[in-house]
C-alpha cells in the first residue's frame, strides 16, 4: 500500500531554500538534491514504518548522499511531512530528538 504524502508548507520552504544553496554552490547540485529528497519521498510513502519511530509519534529519515533528514507522522493512511532539516541541527522539541 502507497500511502499519500502531504508536505507541509515550511518543509517546502526549508527544501527549497536547501536546493537554492546547492545550486548556488555548484551547477546541478541543487537538482541532485531535490531528486534524492524525490526518492526519499517515494519510499516513504510506500514504507511508512521502515523509520524508527521518534519521541511524539515522529520518524526520522535520512537522505542518502546529503546531510538532511525528513521529518513525518503517519496519520490515518496519510503522511505527513513537517520539516527537512539539516541533521547538525536539532530538530525542534516538538518532533522528538
Amino acid at each position: 500500500m502507497t500511502y499519500r504524502l502531504r508536505v507541509r508548507a515550511i518543509a517546502v520552504r526549508e527544501f527549497t531554500a536547501v536546493a537554492i544553496w546547492y545550486e548556488r554552490r555548484s551547477t546541478g547540485l541543487g537538482h541532485r538534491f531535490l531528486n534524492e529528497l524525490q526518492n526519499c519521498f517515494q519510499y516513504i510513502a510506500r514504507n511508512p514504518h521502515g523509520f524508527q519511530l521518534r519521541e511524539g509519534a515522529y520518524r526520522h529519515a535520512v537522505l542518502e548522499g546529503f546531510p538532511y533528514r525528513v521529518v513525518y507522522k503517519i496519520k490515518e493512511g496519510d503522511v505527513f511531512v513537517y520539516q527537512v532539516r539539516h541533521t547538525s541541527r536539532k530538530p525542534s522539541k516538538h518532533f522528538g530528538p
